[in-house]
């Protein structure tokens, strides 16, 4: 940014050139602590990597976070957990926003806004923005320097580690609905901030929005609003479970209607009050067909993921890439696979740090568990997810992006259950908490519910070889085209037979299609 420095600031820098490099910013103010230094963040984007966006929180006023040159961008800190935030500090450099506004989150994909202005100055701002956050976010929208991005050599989250817990999370997710199905439309849910609903892509436009409860919430209502950037607008009070936008499967015509939406959902007490802070998300819908962007996948499992064909050799992971070039799309695949490990165990060998060290992004994260562990010890399954996994997935995960949680099938051996439904069962339930206990938006890919309505018909040995645990290349194939549904937002009913007979193709698609709400 040379360009910009004016005489003044040359002689600045000669004076910081001389300080020591270390120079830090001053200490919080009393009974206040620093929760942001160090911490994992993410942004929109940066100018180059000379000024990533780490700089602004590692407590050093001679490094920075600089923007690409666009007026609208974003920069995010997980604070690792929720916490009491008293204020922010922001450090600018010259390229500083005069529009802006701070939000809050507890989950990284619902936000509400805790300050907002149109006359920042610059300089050292002290922002007085209270509330429980474990995500704080800042989207800047008007540059002081049109011709630049934005840039900032500290940002600072002040308050108590630890603190108050806030209101409760009483809207777990936002999904949207395909009315036609009752099914939540996978990869579509749950619903984030900025995200595309591509009605061309859609099987049909009957959509509605379920506001998903949190696990022990009891809410009187549910109050809807969503608003377009055109003008139009619609709201809705709910008073019984399950908590629609347009009633329970009833068609939302906004929701057919190409614009820029904003909803806000809030839970509210049987005698009216807020229960909880509001769920709030932003989204388009466009009727034009927009092209694909490429997709940064990282799968990390064992030999339910990593079984290859033996009509072509290929994995899980190498066939979801073979199925979108053939549909003409592209996926790049990250794999750490490790037949009989549990993830606790990749993890442990050091096999996906590499991959979940942030030096990469990803669209999307699959994690597929050991075959039995979710049914037979949620408690460890849920330890790995939340202590293990998670808290790398603020740095590994792009904007909007989303981990999915691949349900193992039962296997024929149901032991140490009395039967294949009792394990059935245990798989729903426990895959069905272990998504409701993280944080970070995601999703269950129903492998296992669409396993049981085949098996239903034809028997184990249909998809599960000899072994009674692995799956065979019909398995495998609907695996692929399940996972390539809910990774494209698309429907799988087109894709190409590949090795299988076009009857059998055709009957594994519709199963995944109708499984993930097409």
């Amino acid at each position: 940014m040379t360009p910009r420095l004016r005489p003044l600031l040359g002689a600045l820098a000669l004076v910081l050139a001389a300080a020591p490099a270390w120079v830090l910013v001053p200490p919080a103010q009393a009974g206040e602590v620093v929760l942001s230094q160090n911490k994992p963040v993410t942004a929109s984007s940066q100018e180059g990597a000379g000024t990533p966006a780490a700089a602004a929180v590692d407590g050093n006023t001679g490094t920075r976070w600089s923007s690409a040159f666009a007026a609208t961008q974003w920069f995010q800190v997980d604070l690792g957990a929720a916490a009491s935030v008293g204020r922010i500090e922001i450090t600018w450099e010259n390229a500083y926003a005069k529009a802006f506004t701070i939000q809050f989150s507890s989950d990284g994909s619902a936000y509400t806004q805790a300050f907002q202005t149109t006359t920042g100055a610059g300089g050292k701002q002290s922002i007085a923005a209270t509330g429980t956050a474990r995500y704080v976010r800042i989207n800047v929208t008007t540059r002081a320097l049109p011709v630049y991005g934005y840039s900032f050599w500290e940002f600072q989250v002040f308050g108590t580690a630890g603190g108050n817990p806030g209101p409760t999370r009483a809207i777990a997710g936002l999904s949207l609905v395909n009315d036609a199905s009752h099914k939540p439309i996978l990869g579509l849910s749950p619903l984030t901030d900025n995200a595309v609903v591509d009605l061309t892509r859609l099987a049909n436009r009957n959509l509605s929005v379920r506001a998903d409860i949190a696990a022990g919430v009891s809410p009187g209502s549910v109050a809807f609003t969503l608003t377009g950037a055109k003008g139009s607008s619609y709201t809705r009070t709910e008073t019984q479970a399950p908590y629609f936008l347009c009633n329970d499967y009833v068609d939302c015509p906004l929701l057919a209607t190409p614009d820029t939406y904003t909803l806000t959902v809030q839970a509210l007490a049987p005698g009216g009050a807020a229960l909880g802070a509001a769920a709030t998300v932003h989204f388009t819908v466009t009727s034009s067909a927009t092209a694909p962007a490429a997709l940064d996948v990282l799968f990390v499992g064992n030999s339910l993921l990593g079984t290859a064909t033996a009509a072509s050799g290929e994995d899980t992971p190498a066939l979801v890439r073979h199925l979108a070039i053939a549909a003409g799309r592209t996926v790049n695949v990250t794999e750490v696979i490790h037949f009989g490990n549990t993830l606790q165990q990749t993890w442990d060998g050091g096999e996906v740090t590499a991959a979940l060290s942030g030096a990469k992004q990803y669209d999307y994260i699959v994690l597929q568990e050991y075959s039995t562990l979710v049914a037979t010890n949620p408690a460890q399954a849920t330890n790995t997810l939340l202590s293990t996994y998670a808290p790398t997935f603020a740095r590994s995960l792009k904007p909007g992006g989303r981990v999915v949680l691949f349900k193992n099938w039962a296997l024929v051996d149901p032991a140490p259950f009395a039967t294949r439904a009792a394990e059935t069962a245990a798989i729903d339930t426990n895959y069905a908490a272990l998504s409701a206990s993280l944080p970070t938006p995601n999703l269950v890919a129903p492998i296992s519910d669409e396993f049981e309505t085949i098996i239903a018909g034809n028997g184990t040995s249909y998809l599960i070889v000899a072994d009674g645990k692995h799956p065979n290349d019909t398995a495998i194939y609907l695996d692929a085209a399940t996972l390539y549904g809910i990774l494209f937002r698309e429907s799988p009913r087109g894709l190409t037979n590949l090795y299988l007979t076009a009857a059998v193709a055709t009957n594994m698609r519709n199963v995944a299609a109708a499984a993930i709400g097409y």
